[in-house]
């Protein structure tokens, strides 16, 4: 009966965001809206510290990725990924850019986009996420930044950070925390020309 409870307790937990109303983006300033972003490609996630050891999280960064791409169409905007993503080596990142600073070089969107979302991962932490049917804790900080403009400049900066622990398989664990983070980092971030006022 116990592990009967623990395991709906378990699936509860998981489906309370999907089922949950995301709140809604905030209009536009009139800055902003002069931006006309409607296109908004997502480059590779970088990580500014550590980076995942454990072979069931390797790919984490392709996941924050994919979560912040649904999201971005979710509120209104037609986004994509760009960059493909290569094998990581374990040696220091590179934090994010000051604010004012250019867009680091990397994958160029092609013609006609009018944004381009950058992530860095600052904070991450994992344990026992492979291997282990115990409690599972994964917690990740993380900076995006948006860019617009030729030559392109920062338009709108977020950040945000998701800690969650339990019972849940390494990818439900996974899938839990980066939709978590995608919605904290992009909570800020206007709705696109597409919003419809639906999750």
């Amino acid at each position: 009966m116990k592990a009967l409870f623990g395991l709906l307790l378990v699936f509860s937990t998981l489906l309370l965001p999907a089922c949950a109303t995301a709140p809604q983006p905030p209009s536009a300033d009139p800055a902003f809206a002069t931006l006309n972003i409607r296109s908004v490609a997502v480059g590779l996630v970088a990580f500014a510290t550590y980076q995942p050891s454990e072979h069931c999280s390797l790919f984490i960064d392709d996941d924050l990725r994919s979560a912040l791409v649904r999201e971005l169409r979710r509120r209104g905007y037609d986004a994509f990924s760009v960059g493909k993503s290569v094998p990581r080596s374990f040696a220091a990142g590179s934090p994010p850019p000051l604010p004012g600073d250019p867009p680091p070089a990397g994958p160029i969107p092609s013609p006609g986009v009018e944004g381009l979302l950058e992530v860095w991962i600052d904070e991450y932490f994992e344990n026992t996420l492979c291997g282990w049917e115990g409690p599972k804790y994964l917690t990740m900080g993380a900076e995006a930044i948006l860019y617009a403009g030729s030559p392109p400049v920062e338009v709108w900066r977020g950040r945000a950070r998701a800690a969650e622990h339990g019972y849940y398989s390494p990818n439900d664990l996974i899938w839990l925390t980066t939709t978590r983070l995608t919605d904290g980092l992009l909570r800020s971030l206007p709705a696109g020309p597409g919003w419809t006022g639906q999750r």
